[in-house]
């Protein structure tokens, strides 16, 4: 029986119908997310309806919709706890009462990076190991970890979730959580341009030739030789590969899968990660693989099956 997928990002919301780890159909909406979840809903369902019509179903003969969300979340009520500045009314919407009254279907609410491992888990880059970790890079730095094959999600559901915002650098830049000097600040896609401008090299950098500062740029222009793409690619991955380490060392890990859209530059990017933990993890027990996920653009939607396997399990 087929499940509805949906991954909600801050750009992007990502639809899917998936059987048997096959993604039958899928798209892409934009997610509006300053006008809230709210505005969203109308829009994911009827997305939802066209998916199934061209895979000759309903929404009613599938088992349920599985739907990630980017920040903490109670899967046990269905509810948001917090949005940090996206679908700022996500956590006053009941979405259990609104698949049931639109479909009659339940709904299983994850956060979007333990959605994403449980599809690698299941289908891809994760499988075969039950003490494992996922990290997303991207507009933000996701995390989610997997002990003993039981995802880890704590009493207040935040158990390795927020590894993007353990403090790597003392005093570095603030981030939207109110730290400072934590992985995200230091190296989010949405901070990137003006950490580039503050640079005294910007100006003579390739860089500032670019129509927009973003890792594509910065990777391509590092290809280049250029100084400050150079400095820039070496920090992120760096701070990337401490952030393995210490997610190793907490969590006992014998692999941690990397996903997200900067890893459309993961032959730059592994090899160097993969070499600042080599050199810095204390793993006595042997090497932790450091692997590029199977299914970047849609492993929370895969993920989605096992979810709600689990939930109707529970």
């Amino acid at each position: 029986m087929s499940v509805l997928a949906c991954d909600l990002g801050g750009t992007r919301i990502k639809l899917g119908v998936v059987e048997n780890g096959r993604l039958l159909a899928s798209e892409v909406l934009t997610s509006q997310s300053d006008q809230g979840l709210g505005q969203a809903l109308d829009r994911i369902a009827d997305g939802l309806v066209r998916l199934c019509n061209s895979v000759g179903t309903t929404p009613q003969r599938c088992r349920g919709i599985g739907m990630g969300f980017p920040a903490l979340v109670d899967g046990s009520s269905g509810r948001v706890l917090n949005e940090y500045g996206r679908y700022s009314d996500a956590p006053r919407i009941d979405l259990q009462r609104w698949g049931t009254a639109r479909f009659g279907l339940p709904v299983a609410l994850e956060n979007d990076a333990r959605l994403a491992l449980l599809g690698e888990w299941s289908y891809g880059a994760a499988r075969g190991s039950n003490n494992v970790a996922i990290i997303t890079l991207g507009t933000g730095i996701g995390s989610g970890v997997m002990s003993q094959g039981k995802l880890l999600r704590g009493p207040h559901f935040q158990a390795g979730n927020l590894c993007g915002h353990m403090i790597i650098r003392i005093g570095g830049y603030r981030c939207v959580c109110g730290a400072h000097g934590c992985v995200e600040a230091e190296t989010g896609s949405i901070g990137l341009a003006a950490r580039a401008r503050e640079s005294r090299e910007f100006e003579t950098s390739k860089l500032a030739a670019e129509p927009e500062v973003n890792y594509e740029s910065v990777f391509r222009c590092a290809a280049a030789e250029d100084d400050l793409a150079i400095a820039m690619v070496n920090h992120a991955c760096n701070t990337w590969g401490a952030m393995c380490v210490n997610m190793i060392q907490a969590f006992d890990l014998d692999r941690i899968v990397i996903g997200g859209g900067v890893m459309a530059s993961a032959d730059m990017i592994l090899p160097r990660v993969r070499g600042y933990v080599e050199e810095n993890v204390f793993a006595t027990w042997g090497r932790v693989e450091i692997v590029a996920a199977h299914h970047p653009d849609h492993m929370a939607l895969l993920g989605c099956e096992a979810l709600l396997a689990e939930w109707k399990g529970s």
